[in-house]
This record gives C-alpha cells, sequence and structure tokens, in this order.
C-alpha cells in the first residue's frame, strides 16, 4: 500500500489561515471573535520561535493590514472607539488587546449581575430557560457577536423584543440626561437585535444631529427611509437636515 506524505504547513501559512479566520467573523459582524481570533494570531507570531526571517516578512504586511482594516471598521469603532494601532509593533498590540478583551468581559459581567438590568428586563416574569437566553442575547450584544445574536432573535421574538426595548430605552433615558454619545451606543446595539428598525435608524440620526454629526445624522435617516419609504417623520428629518447642512 502507498504511503501518503503530509506536507507540514509552515508557520506563515498558519498565520494567513489565522488571519482569513479573523476576516470571516469580521465579515459576520462578530467582533469579539475576531479580536480574540486576532491576539491568538499575534501570539503565535510574537513566539514563533521555529519561523524564518523570511516567513516573518511574508506576513508582517498582512498583519499591519488587517489590523488597520479593524480599526478602521465599523463594528471595532462603535465598541471600542477610535484606536491606532502602530505597525510592526505586534508585542503593544498583543497587550492591548489582551486588555480589551478584559475590560469587555468585565463590563458584561457587571451588567449581567446588575439587578435593575435583571427588572428592566423582566426577568423576574421568566422562567430559567428565558432567561438565560435573555442574558445571552445581552452577553451577545455588547460582545459584538451578531450572527450568533441573529439566530436566537429568531428564534425567540418575544424574548428579542425585551433586549431591544432595555437598549433603545437606554438610548432614549441617556439623550434625555444629555449623555448623547451613550444614547449613540445604546441605539447602535439596539440596532444589533434589529438591523432593519427605520424608528432606531431616527433615533440615531436626531442624537448624531445633537453630537453636530451632521453626515451621521443624515446617513442614519436614509438607511431608515430605504427601509421604509413611507416614514414620514423621517422624510421630514431628512429635509430638516438637509436644510440644516447647507
Amino acid at each position: 500500500m502507498e504511503t501518503m506524505v503530509y506536507k507540514e504547513v509552515s508557520p506563515a501559512a498558519k498565520i494567513r489561515r489565522k488571519l482569513d479566520e479573523c476576516k470571516n467573523h469580521l465579515q459576520l459582524n462578530n467582533l469579539f471573535s475576531c479580536i480574540v481570533s486576532f491576539r491568538e494570531v499575534l501570539e503565535f507570531f510574537i513566539n514563533a520561535t521555529n519561523m524564518s526571517e523570511a516567513d516573518k516578512n511574508k506576513v508582517v504586511a498582512p498583519l499591519n493590514d488587517f489590523q488597520q482594516t479593524l480599526s478602521n471598521s465599523h463594528q471595532f469603532r462603535d465598541l471600542y472607539g477610535s484606536v491606532a494601532f502602530r505597525d510592526n509593533d505586534f508585542r503593544t498590540s498583543y497587550e492591548f488587546i489582551g486588555q480589551l478583551i478584559k475590560i469587555k468581559e468585565d463590563e458584561i459581567a457587571s451588567v449581567l449581575i446588575n439587578k435593575e438590568v435583571g427588572e428592566i428586563l423582566n426577568l423576574g416574569n421568566l422562567n430559567e430557560e428565558e432567561q438565560q437566553k435573555t442574558l445571552m442575547m445581552v452577553s451577545l450584544v455588547e460582545r459584538g457577536e451578531q450572527s450568533v445574536l441573529q439566530k436566537l432573535v429568531s428564534e425567540n421574538d418575544d424574548l428579542a423584543s425585551l433586549v431591544l426595548t432595555y437598549y433603545n430605552d437606554n438610548g432614549i433615558n441617556s439623550r434625555a440626561t444629555g449623555d448623547i454619545n451613550k444614547a449613540i451606543q445604546e441605539y447602535k446595539k439596539a440596532l444589533f437585535v434589529s438591523p432593519h428598525d427605520e424608528h432606531l435608524f431616527y433615533n440615531l440620526a436626531r442624537a448624531c444631529m445633537e453630537t453636530g454629526d451632521k453626515k451621521s445624522a443624515e446617513e442614519n435617516i436614509r438607511r431608515a427611509l430605504s427601509i421604509n419609504p413611507d416614514f414620514t417623520e423621517g422624510t421630514k428629518l431628512l429635509n430638516y437636515i438637509t436644510q440644516w447642512s447647507l
């Protein structure tokens, strides 16, 4: 019988393959999975003692390109704000992403054990399975894991409505107290739950107007009208923004 010989995959090829996984996570709006995978890539690169200089040089540009793509993505900016990674400084990137992951996990934990959050979500009126699914949705929203979230949402309309209302109300309340940046964050999280809700885009557009960001306000209200061209209040707001922008 002929013996099959398997060629060992080079460290550079492993890194490029893992980077493709990171890109796929980002395209699917699974941000947390993306940054966790990218940190694993950086760790492998930093600790690859058996990697030749030639192989290292092959992956430096792709690593730099991906971290710039990541920092420029709207998903990353929405959750972590404006961040600039430095080319070739992969150890700093590795440590920084580790800090982001730790901070985000701590934030999620504090939300999930918050009694006030539980009351707002009406967890006391749900059975144990429904409570777990609702908290899982919140966790996925906070992590920026949209594809998994949408599967849960499609299977649990009533629970998704609770989570949607939670984030939308957070946005409304934040805007009422003058914390407009917080309101924008909460509306964007609500859109993770319901990405085709023209009223959420309307709320987001109004919040953007209050920050003076006319471009974002117009982009969001146009998205609302692309979802529902008969949205009268949206048309009125677009007309106002257009005149205001002159």
